[in-house]
């Protein structure tokens, strides 16, 4: 049922023309589409990519079907040099399909148009051949007269007209004459084109200046096909030239690849959608699903408009607020893609060195960061569906696609919809879901987040006033002693302990673990209260080290610093945990915002090194701290044992890529698509393991040891007199600073799941569970159930926000 009275003029038969067409035709509200050429689905050489944010609405106006059939969805991108060799294949395309439920979609242009057209039930709406000459503004309407002489009268014109839109030109040159302070008048310049782009469709074929708006130019065919031959020596492929590709050509335009956003989008009963106030390089083919998502975004304001006014009748000041509206809903958003598309252009032109690194280093090593152009087994294919990597910088040339998957992702998920229409159901069931909080332009503040984790730095700072301030001056000197001298053992069988200079017989190791082997003499051979202590300590510094090790196997911890573990595996035995785990959590912490886990695969972790966490890290640090700690073992054997142990970490890392290189199985690729909780298992039987040997470990040093466990855990500063006794107070503050600092790193983990909703546990009842553990399990055991418990929530939980069908499973 259409709404009588009220009508809106819809300038331009585009992308984002017929889009807003059938969206308000689903409203009910009346429309007129004037389009300037005598066919509404032109033949003009260019393709459109429909990505999971346009496909989404498509599918709500019931057009997605009958596009999805005219084509196949790309599978595969390839990136070449500038000979045409293949340098890096990425199937991230297909990540994107999974995550999202819909393929990415290459069509041309006209054949979508046409199914858009198509699936209007009044078609008498569109009026072909209607160009627009001038427009009338007054607050009771506006006239648009058309070059044939017809005028059209409505309530609001909306201009789909393109980057060189008459309705944006019309409508600044009537603000300036009703209302010369609403435009900046910047934004009549902001329009410039730094490259200019090659689109054409082929058959299948075997295996520039920077000008102001009113300079770019218009290409016409032989400015094509003389840019073609300019261009025809370059690789495709090792084997094929784009003189190649060029010969099997079916349709072709050149045209220059404009970049502009607008400061203003509407004025008085005016506004504009798509390129004519926000428009892009074509590099990531965000262009025309930005356009449609601005479409939706306007249809549901002027849904709400109508649906509120009385008699259908809106105000012309309501008009004039729902107008800004539309462009606030949309306007962040649309930055943070106008910057990341245009960006990613440079990147592919390789236009200044951060540039060329972006395109040889980090996309091909930053895991499923990158995705490149596409494979299609279509038989008519856009030119641009490969990316080379080449200097066409020099020919202001830019005639390929380049995606990148994670940041084509932010740009889908937060898209807009149609509110007034069904969610479809398919868009709710993939493994990340759209979620309007989310996505480019919402990312939270990682400066914020420092701020918030400043505490930890509260607790670096105390772990050094104590630990290296108070302690490490007389420790420095009894560890000299020790060297010297040697010590008598104490603990077990009473013999003079003599201290190695070399064990592994290279001085560059040697040389870096005597002294930490002579400190630990103390522990192990003089003061048992120490030994005691650490028992119980560097067995839950296990787990700790052991979650480290997972982290760093996460998806979501590529290039960050949670993916090098041994950083602070390798410092931590000379500057101490204590002093060094709060700032790995502040670091992580400001890394790891739950936005970063928005797809079930990012949560995912590399089972060819979580499945080897378990037996190497028994292998390489609890084996031989329990040698190095078991009076009942020989004094020479719990020597050689403290040795192995100290670079425990730097033999983890090597053992782990040995079996992963050799043993275990890589399934990353299919996990990533078809099973991202593939690893939950291996992850559980890791941490429980590791946590019944903390709490009986725990259990033992309680119901074993001569002491209390305010002499075993509690710092004595003030009565700590002898070397002995300062590295014990060492080793107390080093388990209160590095075990508490992760106690205080899962809360803040926590505070980041109750925010986003997926968390219901009161703070009274977590602190409850958590000091209810601590007692029975001990702070190592404590970790590692209160991460675990984090991983389940992180795998089977949804965002409040998201739209899914239900909010876990």
């Amino acid at each position: 049922m259409t709404t009588s009275g009220f009508q809106v003029i819809i300038v331009g038969g585009g992308i984002a023309g017929l889009t807003l067409a059938n969206a308000l035709e689903k409203a009910g509200i009346d429309y007129m589409l004037l389009e300037a050429r005598d066919n509404i689905a032109p033949t003009v050489g260019a393709s459109i990519g429909i990505f999971q944010n346009g496909g989404r609405i498509l599918d709500q106006l019931g057009c997605y079907e009958a596009i999805e059939k005219e084509t196949s969805p790309l599978h595969r991108g390839r990136s070449r040099d500038g000979n045409g060799k293949q340098f890096f294949t990425q199937t991230g395309i297909l990540l994107n399909q999974a995550r999202f439920n819909y393929p990415a979609l290459f069509i041309d242009r006209q054949h979508a148009l046409r199914i858009m057209y198509e699936n209007l039930n009044d078609k008498s709406k569109v009026k072909l051949q209607k160009r627009i000459l001038k427009v009338d503004h007054s607050e009771g309407g506006v006239v648009v007269t058309c070059n044939d002489g017809t005028k059209v009268s409505g309530d609001i014109l909306i201009g789909c007209d393109g980057v060189h839109s008459v309705v944006r030109d019309e409508m600044w040159r009537l603000a300036h004459l009703q209302e010369q302070s609403s435009f900046d008048p910047s934004d009549q310049n902001v329009l410039f084109a730094e490259y200019q782009c090659l689109f054409g469709i082929s058959s299948q074929t075997k295996g520039i200046v920077d000008d102001k708006a009113n300079e770019l130019p218009r290409y016409n065919k032989a400015d094509a096909e003389a840019f073609a031959r300019k261009i025809e020596n370059f690789h495709i492929t090792p084997e094929l030239t784009f003189d190649g590709l060029w010969k099997n050509r079916n349709t072709y335009t050149l045209v220059p690849t404009e970049e502009a956003q607008m400061k203003r989008w509407s004025w008085g009963r005016i506004a504009c959608v798509g390129d004519g106030v926000h428009k892009v390089t074509p590099n990531m083919g965000a262009g025309g699903n930005a356009a449609m998502e601005t479409a939706a975004a306007l249809a549901n304001e002027l849904k709400k408009m109508v649906d509120t006014a009385e008699k259908g009748q809106p105000s012309f000041e309501t008009i004039k607020v729902r107008l800004g509206n539309y462009q606030k809903i949309r306007d962040s958003r649309m930055t943070a893609i106008s910057k990341a598309a245009n960006g990613l252009t440079r990147i592919h032109a390789l236009a200044t060195l951060k540039d060329k690194l972006f395109a040889f280093w980090v996309i091909p090593n930053a895991g499923d960061l990158p995705v490149t152009g596409g494979e299609s087994t279509n038989r008519r294919l856009p030119l641009h569906y490969e990316t080379r990597t080449v200097s066409l910088a020099k020919l202001g040339n830019s005639i390929e696609s380049f995606r990148l998957a994670n940041l084509a992702s932010d740009m889908i998920t937060g898209a807009v919809k149609l509110d007034y229409l069904p969610t479809p159901e398919r868009s709710l069931h993939g493994t990340m879901p759209f979620n309007p909080s989310q996505g480019l332009g919402q990312n939270e503040s990682k400066l914020w987040r420092a701020v918030r984790g400043l505490p930890f730095l509260g607790i670096t700072v105390a772990a050094f006033y104590f630990m290296w301030g108070a302690c490490l001056p007389p420790m420095i000197e009894r560890i000299g002693e020790i060297m010297e001298k040697g010590v008598y053992n104490q603990i077990g069988e009473a013999v003079h302990v003599e201290t190695l200079q070399s064990f592994y017989g290279v001085e560059f190791m040697d040389s870096r673990l005597r002294g930490l082997v002579a400190c630990f003499a103390s522990l192990q051979f003089v003061d048992l209260a120490c030994g005691w202590q650490s028992l119980s300590f560097l067995t839950d510094a296990g787990i700790v080290y052991s979650i480290l090790l997972i982290e760093s196997a996460r998806r979501a911890s590529i290039m960050t610093l949670s993916y090098a573990p041994l950083i602070l595996g390798y410092n931590m035995q000379f500057f101490g945990i204590g002093v060094l785990m709060a700032l790995w959590c502040l670091v992580h912490y400001i890394q790891t915002p739950i936005e970063n886990f928005r797809a079930r695969d990012m949560r995912l972790t590399d089972l060819s090194y979580t499945a080897s966490v378990l037996p190497v890290i028994l292998l390489t640090h609890y084996l031989p701290n329990f040698i190095q700690l078991s009076s009942w073992v020989d004094p020479a054997t719990r020597r050689a044992a403290a040795w192995i142990w100290q670079p425990f970490a730097v033999f983890t890392t090597i053992l782990q890529f040995m079996l992963k290189k050799t043993v275990m199985p890589d399934t990353m690729q299919e996990d990533k698509l078809k099973n991202p909780n593939r690893d939950l298992p291996v992850i559980k039987y890791t941490i429980y393991s590791l946590c019944a040997i903390s709490t009986a470990t725990w259990w033992y040093t309680l119901y074993t040891a001569p002491f209390s466990p305010r002499t075993l855990f509690v710092p004595d500063l003030a009565n700590a007199k002898t070397g002995d006794e300062f590295v014990r107070t060492f080793l107390q503050f080093d388990e209160i600073f590095s075990l508490g600092a992760c106690l205080v790193w899962l809360l803040y983990l926590f505070g980041d799941l109750k925010r986003a909703g997926m968390v219901d546990a009161s703070w009274v009842s977590i602190m409850g569970k958590g000091l209810i553990t601590l007692v029975a399990a001990g702070p190592g055991a404590t970790i590692g159930l209160g991460w675990w418990w984090r991983e389940q929530v992180l795998a089977t939980k949804w965002h409040k926000d998201a739209v899914v069908a239900v909010k876990s499973k």
